[in-house]
């Protein structure tokens, strides 16, 4: 059968002229500088369903610069028997008027999939009938079982474990418990052809073309913000093996072009002989590329971030959140404040770029609490910096603690759930309107400090990459501050 995957615009008015895009994987944030990310697990599931002998095809409509009214027509050409949307909660509204005009004017089915739907599936498949179904935890075997059963015809296709479905009687039932991959090396290699990396783009990206990879699922964790963990993965973590990771990113060096590869998993480093493995094999096969992983400040240490540079380890994300201890362990963090400073050094001491990541507006937060973690990352002076809202997502337990205190103030529009402009939560210390200040005022302040500027003028004279992206993150600055988003 024909499946169809569509990424849909960010909303209705969006055209290809707007910088006004959707960004980010595991917080959908919208973003004033054009930054586009594509879904490496839809590209997973693509591949399987290839595998399995049905025919795949993919519009990536901010990518490809379709906007909305558009986007039908494209659809209409391709015909698909099933369409299958990553659905997130900053453009629900768009995937839901999809789905509708999807099954009016082709009668094809639609499935929706992600980390939105995995604890709201029933709810969002009751509340638009024409969604045929969702599916729960990870999706690359649900769906593949889904398209064998319904190319088959007939109703079997209903009974797929991970699937929230219309009974008989209509109403939606859950089949089975969540999905899990047990063994990421038995997954082939994501369908990168469906795409133009050349048309992604994020700020922190050194070397174009750029590409992300996912290495492992799960973790172990229980931060009650994070979101994947929690939802689609699954606190078990999960890795593919170090000669898996680094063939795919053979594969995509040589194939594509690709010279720069972030790798997206939610701890990177939680098996430390995993990660030198990767760096041995690295160095051996002398590829000409970089790669940055995502990584907890307490589980990193002088002589790995070495081996990763050595590497080709260019850039290191730190989920930090707060320079205070007592929120730290509030949010169920487990991590300490000053592995935050050791980790930002040492980091720096091995020439490798620090991206540290802090969040503001905790339940616990209070205006002092705020100051003290803006004014930590200002000492810590990164090189990347991002500082974000404690947003509430479906199915985390950040969620259940602002609905049970009634701080949650946005809880029917899920657009205002960004992480990064708007606050979907009010308290009454730290307001609505407070927070988003802090949000704003820490970002452009961050990047205006004299420190910070002469720090990056020197970097930009490393090489031309390094020129290059400092220009363009300049120019991101400028269009952010002129459209008054910091």
């Amino acid at each position: 059968m024909k499946v169809l995957f569509v990424d849909t615009p960010s909303s209705f008015e969006w055209t290809a002229d707007s910088n006004l895009t959707k960004g980010g994987r595991r917080f959908p944030a919208l973003s004033v500088t054009g930054e586009i990310t594509y879904s490496y697990l839809n590209l997973q599931a693509a591949a399987i369903l290839r595998e399995a002998g049905h025919e795949v095809a993919y519009i990536d409509a901010q990518a490809e610069g379709v906007a909305y009214p558009d986007l039908m027509p494209r659809i209409e050409k391709i015909r698909p028997d099933l369409v299958v949307m990553y659905v997130e909660q900053i453009k629900i509204h768009v995937d839901r008027a999809l789905a509708e005009e999807v099954k009016k004017r082709l009668g094809a089915r639609v499935g929706f999939v992600g980390p939105f739907v995995t604890p709201l599936g029933t709810k969002v498949v009751q509340d638009t009938p024409a969604v045929d179904f969702a599916i729960r935890g990870e999706y690359d075997d649900a769906l593949r079982e889904v398209a064998d059963a319904m190319d088959k015809g007939g109703e079997e296709w209903k009974k797929v474990e991970g699937l929230c479905v219309r009974g008989d009687d209509g109403q939606v039932v859950e089949i089975g418990p969540m999905r899990h991959v047990a063994n990421l090396d038995n997954l082939p290699f994501p369908a990168y052809d469906l795409i133009d990396l050349s048309r992604y783009y994020e700020s922190v990206f050194r070397k174009l073309p750029a590409a992300t990879m996912i290495t492992s699922r799960g973790c172990p964790y229980q931060c009650i913000y994070c979101w994947f963990p929690q939802t689609i993965y699954g606190h078990k973590w999960r890795a593919a093996s170090p000669e898996r990771v680094v063939a795919e990113m053979e594969h995509l060096h040589k194939t594509y072009g690709v010279r720069e590869i972030r790798l997206d998993d939610d701890i990177f480093e939680l098996n430390r002989d995993r990660v030198l493995k990767i760096c041995r094999l690295l160095q051996e096969k002398n590829l000409d590329l970089v790669w940055a992983p995502q990584c907890r400040p307490d589980k990193m240490d002088p002589e790995l971030l070495m081996e990763m540079k050595k590497a080709g380890c260019s850039r290191v994300l730190y989920g930090c959140e707060s320079a205070s201890q007592e929120i730290l362990d509030k949010m169920r963090k487990n991590g300490k404040v000053d592995a935050i400073e050791k980790a930002t050094r040492w980091t720096k001491d091995a020439g490798i770029d620090v991206h540290n990541c802090f969040i503001l507006g905790f339940p616990w937060d209070t205006p002092e609490t705020v100051e003290k973690t803006i004014e930590y990352a200002y000492n810590l002076n990164a090189e990347f910096c991002q500082f974000g809202i404690a947003t509430p997502l479906p199915g985390t337990a950040l969620l259940e603690l602002v609905e049970k205190e009634g701080t949650l103030i946005s809880d029917a529009d899920w657009s205002q759930h960004d992480g990064f402009s708007k606050s979907a939560v009010s308290y009454k210390n730290l307001p609505r309107e407070r927070i988003e200040h802090y949000a704003r005022d820490a970002y452009r302040r961050y990047y205006l400090r004299p420190q910070y500027i002469r720090m990056m003028l020197k970097r930009a004279f490393r090489s031309r990459d390094d020129f290059a992206q400092t220009m363009r993150l300049g120019r991101a600055f400028v269009r952010r501050k002129a459209l008054g988003w910091i």
